[in-house]
């Protein structure tokens, strides 16, 4: 999506807000030469601002259809001071395996060892004059939509630190101890947010625990690992595995996968800004060697071809 705002404004703002690498600044950069890194910020979810006031216990819906409620005064700002007035709240949802992907948000665990499956992943900031945060014993409640054919198996909460491996992009951790409530048609959980840039609903992947595991190898033509994503999507999960490097030519990447599942490989490039995507349909099965063709598309069609997923 071709978003022409800038969210936060100019650097000086960011900095004044406190701003990290994970903070969302919504300026679309130009059209042409996109690496990985623009394709992301230009199509991943979008921002979703918030005005709430902080002297009172509010609720907000999001265009998802999930409900966050803010308990009164429990924002700290650097201080430790309690958070008065009003403050700006920034929210952005991830439910589908196509979002995972247009976001590069995908539910694998650190390491790349094992997937998760998610029931919605969120990125929740709240700042006044710089960013805030909840006091040590107060949280925010999250109720999500469950998302379509979601077994029932007990969901989790998890969180994404700030900082990162470069090529670990996604390494969810449990947040020990918090458990996702299953209501008719919703998930419930309470968040103690802070410094974490991403929260995610998510189960283990029950497969792994049930089927032997198989070494998957995905090849690719040569390229940087920034301008290079390669991943995994179980077909009837709402899960993706990002798939590790094996070396650093940008050619090789391996994984392990439970044997006898039908998967999706995904490949996206960008060579010199020229977007190219391609995907197999594969049976894990031990000692697999993938080789997915790739095509070189326009920005509009890898979204597109994305949204199939």
């Amino acid at each position: 999506m071709n978003r022409s705002f800038c969210l936060l404004g100019i650097a000086g703002l960011l900095l004044a807000a406190g701003c990290r690498k994970d903070d969302v600044v919504d300026c679309a950069p130009a059209a042409s030469n996109l690496s990985l890194k623009d394709f992301v910020r230009r199509n991943g979810v979008p921002t979703q601002p918030f005005t709430i006031n902080l002297g009172q216990t509010q609720s907000l819906t999001t265009r998802g259809g999930a409900v966050v409620t803010f308990p009164v005064n429990s924002f700290l700002t650097s201080t430790n001071s309690v958070a008065t007035g009003t403050a700006q709240v920034r929210i952005r949802e991830v439910y589908s395996v196509a979002d995972m992907v247009l976001t590069d948000m995908p539910t694998s665990m650190p390491g790349y060892r094992d997937m998760l499956v998610s029931g919605g992943e969120f990125n929740i900031q709240v700042s006044g004059a710089q960013r805030l945060r909840l006091q040590a014993g107060s949280s925010l409640t999250l109720q999500s939509p469950i998302p379509p054919n979601q077994d029932t198996t007990q969901q989790y909460l998890w969180k994404q630190t700030a900082a990162m491996l470069a090529t670990d992009t996604a390494g969810w951790q449990w947040a020990s101890g918090l458990r996702a409530q299953s209501l008719p048609g919703l998930y419930r959980t309470l968040i103690p947010l802070d410094s974490i840039g991403w929260w995610n609903i998510d189960q283990f992947w029950h497969t792994y625990r049930s089927s032997g595991v198989a070494s998957v190898a995905i090849t690719t033509p040569a390229n940087p690992l920034t301008d290079t994503r390669v991943y995994l999507r179980p077909i009837g999960y709402n899960g993706l595995a990002r798939v590790a490097p094996a070396n650093t030519t940008g050619m090789n990447w391996r994984t392990t996968m439970p044997v006898g599942v039908e998967m999706v490989a995904v490949v996206l490039q960008s060579v010199n800004g020229q977007l190219y995507y391609g995907t197999q349909k594969v049976t894990i099965q031990n000692n697999l060697v993938i080789v997915p063709p790739l095509t070189a598309v326009s920005e509009a069609d890898a979204v597109r071809l994305i949204r199939q997923l």
